[in-house]
């Protein structure tokens, strides 16, 4: 192996840089100049992007796949985009068709929906604007209320106007649900068997209103368990029937000291469990603003480390973006995560994703194009554009079929079907296909 122009002898990065990018003490800022295939781009300082602007061209030089890595791991050091990216296609032949499900006009407007996914058949629970919650069978078309929530419909913190909201969360085997104020500081579990408010939920009142209300189900062997937030930077697991606290982080230490060891500056966000339930994903902020996706292991958080949550050695950061967060995610596998978004800053982010591995927390390709909400199943990657559901293949990044004018907003991973409400009088459905 041979030394590469940044004196390094090691493989070479994906982008090549100009000179002044090479060296012990490179410039700190760059410019991401597009080459046109797929969102390959190469690096430049901000003096040669001035320069090719008046005609001259800068020569560009292969280097390291660290010196590279080094440029793109600083948030600050980005400055601008040039050129254009190109979305790299391989159609597939795909059934578009959808279908409709007409919602019962007795039950009133639908806020939201969630799937019961310990199952293959399409069933879900909707949660109506006067806070029934229906059991609906979306093969027949059959409507059963079968509880009530007492949540109130504004949350009493709302300073991001009208994106607060309620929000739906079932367990996979659909007997217990939680309703709480995204946005928000409140929420409530319920036992759908029984019709009980097993839990109220708080969820603290330092600024709520930033994020979603943390908080997703699990199945931890044969109990279900329910992650949620207790205060702005702590999640608690809990038997969401019982209401027991399943983590107790118990120290011989002082309240105080306990907090001085494990204080986490970090204010949790809408939380992604993983298919198999081993990892949870977490898409907060840190003070500057900075958006953070991190993850890390429930086995262990849950088995051997209460404190897994705020520093244990299953953490993962995996990407700093200014001012960015609350953005789409999705599981792609049992241990890979897209993310959407490239860049580090919001104001330069190009549309895709980024897809990482739980375990390592290594990046592992970025894809250009998707946009939206993400979905993935039967190995494939579903982002909602403008136009409708794109369907992209995630080890490829390339972009396979779509069905023109479906916006879908909830997946149905044990069915394999996605759902959106249509209007106030309709639900679609389409089926994901196999591969």
């Amino acid at each position: 192996m041979e030394s590469l122009p940044c004196g390094h002898v090691a493989h070479a990065g994906r982008s090549r840089l100009c000179p002044h990018l090479i060296g012990d003490e490179p410039a700190e800022e760059y410019i991401a100049l597009l080459t046109g295939v797929g969102i390959q781009y190469d690096m430049c300082c901000v003096e040669c992007d001035l320069a090719t602007a008046r005609g001259d061209q800068a020569p560009l030089l292969e280097a390291c796949e660290g010196c590279v890595a080094r440029l793109e791991d600083d948030m600050w050091a980005l400055q601008g985009w040039r050129g254009t990216s190109s979305v790299l296609e391989r159609p597939e032949p795909v059934d578009a068709t959808v279908m409709e499900v007409e919602i019962r006009r007795s039950l009133g407007p639908v806020v939201d929906l969630a799937p019961v996914t310990d199952g293959t058949q399409p069933v879900w629970i909707v949660l109506t604007h006067s806070g029934w919650l229906v059991r609906l069978d979306a093969g027949s078309g059959d409507w059963v209320p079968i509880a009530r929530s007492t949540l109130p419909d504004k949350p009493e913190h709302a300073s991001r106007g009208a994106k607060a909201r309620r929000r739906l969360h079932v367990s996979p085997k659909g007997d217990v649900a939680a309703i709480v104020h995204d946005y928000g500081r409140h929420g409530q579990v319920v036992d759908l068997r029984s019709g009980k408010v097993t839990m109220q939920l708080d969820g603290g009142d330092y600024h709520p209103e930033t994020v979603p209300f943390a908080l997703c189900f699990t199945d931890f062997g044969a109990r279900t368990v329910m992650i949620h937030r207790s205060g702005w930077n702590r999640l608690d697991v809990s038997d969401p029937q019982t209401g027991e606290l399943l983590i107790a982080r118990e120290s011989k230490k002082s309240e105080a000291a306990r907090a001085r060891d494990h204080r986490l500056d970090y204010f949790h966000g809408r939380l992604h469990i993983s298919p198999d339930g081993r990892w949870v994903a977490d898409d907060g902020w840190v003070w500057h603003p900075v958006g953070i996706p991190r993850l890390w292991d429930v086995h262990r958080w849950l088995n051997a480390n209460p404190w897994e949550s705020e520093d244990g050695p299953s953490v993962r950061n995996l990407c700093d973006r200014v001012y960015h967060w609350d953005s789409p995610m999705c599981w792609v596998a049992d241990d890979l995560l897209a993310i959407s978004g490239i860049g580090s800053d919001y104001e330069m982010l190009l549309p895709g994703v980024r897809i990482f591995n739980a375990g390592t927390g290594l990046e592992l390709i970025r894809i250009g194009g998707p946009r939206g909400a993400l979905f993935a199943q039967h190995g494939r990657l579903f982002s909602v554009a403008p136009d409708g559901l794109e369907m992209w293949d995630p080890y490829t990044g390339e972009r396979t079929a779509t069905v023109p004018g479906f916006a879908p907003t909830h997946h149905h991973p044990g069915a394999g079907e996605l759902m959106c409400v249509r209007d106030d009088r309709h639900l679609t459905r389409w089926r994901i296909p196999r591969f």
